[in-house]
C-alpha cells in the first residue's frame, strides 16, 4: 500500500495543472502566424537588407517548413539566405506565374512589380494567378506596403 500513495498523488497533482491552473490541461502554443505588419511605420528610404529583408521573412516565412522558406515550390522566391540571395530572386527576374510583362522587382516600376501584385491584390493578375500574399494570413499593413513599394520607386537599390 505504501507505494501506491506516491502514485497517487502524483496523478492528482498532474490533474491540477501544477497548481494555479484551475484543472485545466496545459496544452503548447500554436506557432504564431506570420507577422502582417512588420514595418509599423512607413519608411520613405528604406533598406533593402535592414527593412524589407526581415519584412519578407517574418511576413512571409523563411522557415523551411514555409512557403518561401529553405525549401520553396519551384519557380517561387525563396527569402531565407543572406540578403544578396534573396535580392538576386527578386529583382528583374521573370516570376514563373504571372501574366505577360511583369517582374518579381521592376526597379523604378512598382506598377509593374509582380510582389506588390500579389500582396494587394485579391486575384492578383486576374484569375489563374494565384491568390494574395501572404496566404493563410491577414493582410499585409499599408505601412509595409508603402515601405516596399517607396524601395521599388526608388530603383531598388541592393542596399
Amino acid at each position: 500500500m505504501r507505494q501506491t500513495f506516491p502514485l497517487v498523488a502524483l496523478a492528482l497533482l498532474a490533474a491540477c495543472g501544477g497548481g494555479g491552473g484551475g484543472g485545466t490541461p496545459v496544452v503548447a502554443a500554436p506557432a504564431p502566424p506570420p507577422a502582417t505588419c512588420p514595418i509599423s511605420v512607413a519608411k520613405p528610404n528604406p533598406s533593402f537588407a535592414g527593412d524589407l529583408v526581415p519584412a519578407l521573412q517574418s511576413s512571409c516565412g523563411a522557415a523551411a517548413t514555409s512557403c518561401h522558406g529553405g525549401a520553396s515550390p519551384t519557380g517561387h522566391a525563396t527569402f531565407s539566405g543572406t540578403a544578396a540571395e534573396v535580392y538576386a530572386q527578386l529583382v528583374n527576374v521573370v516570376p514563373a506565374s504571372a501574366p505577360a510583362g511583369w517582374l518579381r522587382v521592376k526597379p523604378g516600376d512598382p506598377a509593374h512589380s509582380w510582389i506588390l501584385e500579389k500582396v494587394t491584390k485579391d486575384q492578383p493578375g486576374g484569375s489563374g494567378y494565384g491568390t494574395r500574399m501572404p496566404q493563410g494570413a491577414p493582410n499585409l499593413c499599408q505601412p509595409t506596403v508603402d515601405t516596399l513599394s517607396a524601395w521599388i520607386s526608388a530603383g531598388a537599390p541592393n542596399n
